[in-house]
């Protein structure tokens, strides 16, 4: 049980050799954009801490299981430098979730061929996850299968899921996209289902002769009709006249462009009226299933004598007219507000910060100068460090000090200024209005509470969570002692904005 994500490509694809150094630098900031963080273990002067920082590409690739947006854990993810793809075991449904499969999907737009992200067996449409990596990459990509046809076919004989269930209509971008939904439900449905569909669409039963007003609905009702009237009026039997369609098909595909060679006749009109049609339509698959209807024969095995010549011919009008594209910033796609997105300032430059918190900074800076000027330090300050570290994270829960700024710390250790920022931290641990903000996610002390909340084996700690952190509500975990501790954390942990506001 659990909810997985993983990427489908036809059998031997994959990222082409001149995109995979851009790939690969494309999934770091990805990842280090979407929250994923690598946890490191500190055990100094008998204290247990842990510390977070962005998750790097490493000379295996990336390894990680915290994000921390959604400020959870969750099983390992990451990237394989070795075969070049992204990783995943359970993702969950939230933030975590949602970078892992944008990882997915913008593999799918570096694999060459039909490819697509999927979770638990369900194919990925969202046109959100496509529009972060536009606004991540400055780029236009729309969804990759544009023709949901081909991923259709490779997904048939490929997979065991059912294919009636997904959401091909999440593809349809365009006309090409368009004609491969109708394609799809022609296959799955049959022809004369979906004829009713497109009576309820056009609002009528028949072609709109008189004012000449015909499209692909119209073109695909001709279309079977031509194929109904060539087997009533010929004189082959029904293995020779499939031959000779199959025929006759061949050749109009395989030549190039997409005008009809008018200087090839068909004596049968009828064969004549199937090759014009196929060609306004210009869809092959809904026509081979056209012929595997009235000829009582399997569609895929109709198809395997055709797929390799059977393509569209509007190609080039495709091309000259791309598809809508989309952009979805950071904070709109995991739904977070700026004043949360100290940790990105400076790698996103569209972070604004309330005047609310611009004025938190200010008072933190009034307060650091302060304390700079009383020169109130502690003696043993490694051990108060991580005193504090550990005392953050028993009555508080999860309040990770970053790496990088935990080795500045150390390798500044003398220097007062970095000491009067952990002394505001200790400040703001002990105030009693953060402690009580920060006790909602904790069993209440006393003998009556012993057995409430959550279980531990052994000896539990002081303060118990009252369920598991992932069932805990949002707006607990979002107290407002919790909040301020990782916007604190995440401001030192900023190096640029730390001098912004700090000077150094």
């Amino acid at each position: 049980m659990g909810t997985f994500a993983t990427l489908f490509h036809k059998a031997g694809a994959g990222i082409p050799n001149e995109k995979k150094e851009e790939f690969r630098d494309r999934i770091e900031k990805l990842f280090q954009m979407g929250g994923m963080m690598e946890m490191e273990q500190v055990q100094l002067c008998g204290k247990k801490a842990v510390t977070i920082k962005k998750a790097s590409m490493h000379d295996y690739g990336m390894n990680f299981y915290y994000n921390y947006f959604e400020d959870d854990c969750w099983e390992n993810a990451g990237f394989s430098l070795k075969s070049g793809n992204v990783w995943s075991e359970k993702i969950g449904w939230r933030e975590f979730h949602q970078v892992v499969v944008a990882a997915y999907v913008l593999e799918c737009l570096y694999t060459d061929g039909p490819a697509v992200a999927m979770v638990n067996g369900d194919i990925v449409t969202s046109q959100a996850y496509i529009g972060w990596i536009n606004y991540l990459f400055q780029t236009q990509y729309p969804q990759k299968n544009n023709d949901p046809w081909a991923l259709f076919e490779a997904l048939h004989d490929q997979m065991d899921m059912d294919l009636e269930r997904v959401d091909w209509y999440g593809f349809v971008e365009d006309l090409y996209g368009f004609i491969g939904y109708y394609e799809i439900n022609a296959v799955l449905k049959g022809t004369e289902a979906l004829e009713k569909e497109f009576d309820e669409l056009t609002g009528h039963e028949g072609e709109d002769e008189k004012n000449g007003n015909l499209n692909f609905f119209d073109f695909a009702k001709r279309l079977k009709r031509a194929v109904n009237e060539f087997r009533k009026a010929n004189d082959q039997n029904g293995v020779q006249q499939l031959s000779t369609i199959v025929e006759m098909l061949r050749s109009y595909y395989e030549q190039d462009g997409m005008l009809l060679d008018i200087s090839k006749k068909y004596e049968n009109k009828a064969l004549e009226a199937i090759c014009f049609f196929a060609a306004l339509t210009d869809a092959p698959a809904y026509v081979f299933q056209v012929v595997s209807e009235v000829y009582d024969i399997g569609f895929w095995e109709l198809w395997e004598r055709v797929k390799d010549v059977a393509k569209r011919k509007r190609i080039m009008y495709q091309q000259e007219i791309p598809p809508e594209t989309i952009s979805v910033s950071t904070m709109d796609f995991f739904g977070v507000a700026s004043d949360d997105m100290i940790l990105l300032w400076g790698a996103d430059k569209n972070i604004q910060f309330s005047q609310e918190l611009t004025n938190w900074f200010g008072d933190l800076k009034s307060r650091f100068d302060m304390l700079m000027e009383s020169g109130d330090v502690s003696g043993n300050p490694l051990y108060w460090i991580l005193d504090l570290m550990e005392y953050a994270d028993e009555n508080y829960y999860r309040i990770y000090c970053f790496s990088d700024f935990f080795k500045e710390t150390i390798e500044h250790l003398n220097d007062r200024r970095f000491l009067t920022l952990w002394k505001l931290y200790d400040e703001m641990l002990h105030n009693p209005v953060m402690e009580e903000a920060g006790s909602v996610v904790f069993v209440p002390e006393g003998a009556e509470y012993e057995h409430v909340g959550l279980h531990y084996f052994g000896t539990p700690p002081r303060r118990r969570l009252k369920t598991n952190w992932d069932m805990i509500k949002k707006e607990e975990k979002n107290n407002k002692a919790r909040v301020t501790f990782r916007r604190y954390m995440a401001l030192l942990g900023n190096g640029k904005l730390r001098e912004e506001i700090f000077g150094f």
